[in-house]
């Protein structure tokens, strides 16, 4: 594996010439020669394999959460832990005897708001001693018992910054008894869609409140930290808030490619390619024909970003799932489509085949995978015909290439 990741280096290196005809600038030495006219030739059975598989990114590592009350067509809910909270809140060393003006400060992305009426956000106790990935358990904690408080806003008041208030007496108990706060929100009201930036990045939540009523004393801050799973401190660590998915429109059938959507997957795409294309040619352009199918369940005018991405996994790796979580970009183009569209896709590959020119078949697989920029964040789904469709809706690979001219030195 370090051998492969240096190619892919290199790689990397090496591919912003490989779209380049003109050979005689920077890359004259780096670059293979182009020699002879460009020639085209589509494979109609270049796809040895094509199938959907499970994003391991899962449960924790979304840079979003995705709060939503969409109906019976998406139901989602966002779960913060406070696992650590403090016993003093000056440098005295004074207890917190009394918990004021609590609330958890909540960043939105405020371009994902969908519903334009006033929504209420309810709170719950999520805590419970059930397996840490069990969204059935976390989700039958939402229940009158477990309540702790709501708020409603109207759609002017969701600005970047939002200061959801809670039950000052729900943050004093946990921290008199040193149990952990955890918290579950839920969206209810009219049909209602927003993001929270997640603890994955710069701007995830916080719980702020005062020990004391005094305004002048410097309130209490503290981020979202989870103690368990104990055996599994990466687990741990993203489970300090996710999105619990209560109800999402049903994925793609078995026979049909699926992107995205909640659980969040990949297209896993591995090509038989001849020899000669690969070792003897200089692939100029290299294009993977997907024939997309309208998915018209959920937001089917919405734009969604599909990136390709180049498997890094050898053929010791004989699982397409597993091998679909070890990739490296293969270009820094995007491809825009809409769920409710359909037709002809175009996948740009040609970097690949730079990567694929300096590892043979027999260590790197001829292989990409296609997700989505927001995965694990967006339940929103693209489709496309398999292999096991018709031959004139399946995969194709369409190549344009020249005849290699070896590398000579004055």
């Amino acid at each position: 594996m370090p051998r492969l990741l240096a190619t892919a280096a290199l790689f990397l290196s090496m591919s912003s010439c490989s779209e380049n005809l003109d050979s005689s600038g920077v890359c004259k030495v780096l670059c293979p020669q182009v020699g002879g006219d460009v020639q085209n030739i589509t494979l109609e059975g270049a796809v040895a394999l094509d199938t959907s598989v499970l994003s391991f990114s899962g449960l924790g590592t979304e840079p979003r959460l995705l709060l939503a009350a969409r109906g019976d067509t998406l139901d989602t809910r966002a779960v913060i832990r406070f696992d650590s909270l403090p016993k003093t809140y000056n440098t005295a060393g004074d207890s917190i005897k009394s918990v004021d003006s609590a609330y958890i400060q909540l960043q939105i992305d405020t371009l994902s708001i969908k519903g334009t009426g006033p929504v209420t956000i309810e709170a719950y106790d999520v805590d419970t001693t059930a397996n840490d990935t069990s969204s059935d358990a976390i989700l039958a904690l939402f229940r009158p018992d477990r309540f702790i408080s709501s708020q409603s806003f109207t759609r002017e008041q969701l600005t970047d910054t939002l200061k959801y208030f809670i039950d000052n007496n729900a943050v004093l108990s946990r921290i008199q008894s040193g149990g952990p706060l955890r918290i579950g929100l839920r969206a209810t009201g009219p049909s209602f869609q927003m993001h929270i930036f997640s603890s994955e990045g710069p701007q995830g939540p916080i719980l702020s409140f005062r020990a004391v009523p005094d305004t002048l004393t410097p309130r209490v801050t503290v981020v979202p930290f989870s103690k368990t799973p104990t055996d599994d401190r990466i687990l741990s660590a993203v489970l300090v808030d996710y999105t619990v998915v209560a109800k999402a429109p049903p994925p793609a059938p078995a026979s049909v490619l699926g992107v995205g959507g909640f659980p969040a997957r990949r297209v896993y795409v591995r090509f038989d390619i001849p020899d000669s294309l690969i070792d003897s040619s200089n692939v100029v352009r290299a294009t993977l024909l997907l024939n997309q199918l309208a998915n018209p369940a959920l937001d089917p005018t919405d734009t969604v970003r599909l990136v390709a991405q180049v498997v890094l996994a050898g053929k010791a790796v004989t699982d397409p799932t597993k091998a679909a979580q070890i990739s490296i970009g293969v270009s820094p183009d995007t491809l825009l489509v809409k769920p409710g569209d359909a037709g002809e896709r175009s996948v740009e590959l040609a970097r690949a085949f730079t990567l694929w020119r300096l590892q043979k078949a027999d260590t790197l697989p001829r292989a990409i995978v296609i997700q989505s920029l927001t995965e694990g964040a967006s339940p929103l789904e693209i489709r496309f015909s398999s292999s096991e469709d018709v031959a004139a809706l399946r995969p194709r690979l369409r190549i344009s290439y020249t005849s290699r001219v070896p590398l000579g030195l004055p």
